[in-house]
């Protein structure tokens, strides 16, 4: 065979080859998804746009019907939780309109931990999708309603607004999970959900469970600051041990050593390790409860917070911006081992676990070699 036919029959076997390849491609095309095109509830939605949330789950006792209007609808009570992005964050709010009307509580204007907003809400809103493949049941009836847990009187409701809080962004039923409803080789790892205007029927199969708490202290981002010991630059700390006096630490013309502007008059040189071990109790501080604005904590004298059981300052660096923080510890709560906690972190009163606590109760005396021995005197320096 000479090289002409030999290229020929290669030509046709590939081909040949080629024919069954190209129709498995075409059929394996049918089932690819291209996650870019998937249609999707919110299309759009970004948390950036997002300035209030709320999350309600219907009250298990409802008000009855009233007697003078028996056919009237009487809206739904709801626990809730509700929170809103302010210039330092996310923060408890107090819940307000129909929805919600809720009463007021202690902690409105608590610190919300942005990651758990970004978890437990925007991450979902992003994913939910609503093709046909997602759609379970269209125009679902009542009682299907019902069975999916999506009637108004069991689902959950998220409703999340602008930053002007006049225009909804997303707003939504979440029902059951699908567990119960698919099993088996059908099993699927998601939940119901619906939009607040429609009654098609959602499945949400979600990458991690998506749950709902409308207990606002399990919102509340209980770290109150968070540093890194290499940036501070100035530390005070005044306690019982140190029988009123404030030692301060500091480092000057942006040297490493710290240094004391009044050291004990007994003692020698800052130990640096003993300062730097210090700092690193302060890496994170995290508080146990915040339990009510200052405004109305009552007297703080009784609290012991004016003036305080032991005050600590901080001076550091945030990028290039020197910052700086204070912070008070009061008595013992009654029935807890925690103690309470001011500080220009936040306007609430908080307790702070007494295990902490106790490093705090050093006598920073101890942080300074001994003191030179002092020079002999020369024999008859003294003129005898």
């Amino acid at each position: 065979m000479n090289l002409a036919k030999a290229n020929l029959v290669l030509l046709v076997a590939a081909l040949g080859l080629a024919v069954p390849t190209t129709v498995q491609l075409f059929a394996d095309a049918e089932t690819f998804v291209d996650v870019n095109r998937i249609p999707l509830l919110f299309d759009g939605f970004s948390a950036e746009n997002v300035g209030s949330i709320a999350i309600g789950t219907p009250k298990k006792e409802q008000p009855p019907p009233n007697p003078q209007a028996p056919n009237q609808k009487v809206p739904l009570q709801y626990d809730q939780v509700a929170l809103v992005r302010t210039d330092k964050g996310w923060a408890l709010a107090q819940p307000q309109g129909p929805m919600l009307g809720g009463q007021p509580f202690d902690l409105a204007g608590a610190p919300v931990s942005k990651d758990k907003v970004e978890s437990d809400v925007f991450a979902h809103l992003r994913r939910i999708r609503a093709d046909k493949e997602a759609r379970v049941q269209a125009a679902a009836t009542p009682d299907q309603l019902k069975s999916f847990g999506l009637d108004e009187e069991h689902a959950t409701l998220v409703k999340v607004s602008d930053r002007n809080n006049q225009t909804v962004v997303a707003e939504l039923y979440v029902g059951n999970e699908a567990g119960a409803e698919f099993t088996g080789t059908e099993g699927v790892k998601g939940r119901f959900v619906r939009k607040t205007d429609s009654t098609d029927v959602l499945l949400y199969e979600y990458e991690k469970p998506w749950y709902f708490t409308v207990q606002p202290e399990l919102w509340v981002d209980k770290v109150l600051l968070k540093l890194d010991p290499t940036q501070v630059q100035r530390l005070s700390l005044r306690n019982a041990a140190t029988g009123g006096k404030t030692y301060t630490f500091a480092k000057q013309d942006g040297k490493a050593l710290w240094t004391c502007a009044e050291p004990p008059p007994d003692r020698g040189a800052v130990r640096q390790s003993e300062v730097e071990a210090f700092l690193q109790r302060l890496r994170w501080i995290t508080v146990q409860d915040f339990k009510k604005p200052l405004s109305r904590a009552g007297n703080l004298a009784e609290l012991g917070l004016q003036p305080a059981q032991i005050e600590f300052e901080l001076d550091y660096l945030e990028g290039d911006v020197l910052r700086t923080a204070k912070f008070a510890v009061g008595n013992h709560t009654e029935g807890k081992n925690e103690n309470y906690l001011t500080s220009s972190e936040t306007t609430f009163l908080m307790t702070w676990a007494a295990g902490l606590v106790t490093s705090f109760e050093v006598d920073p005396a101890g942080w300074f070699d001994p003191a030179a021995p002092k020079a002999p005197e020369a024999p008859g320096g003294d003129g005898k």
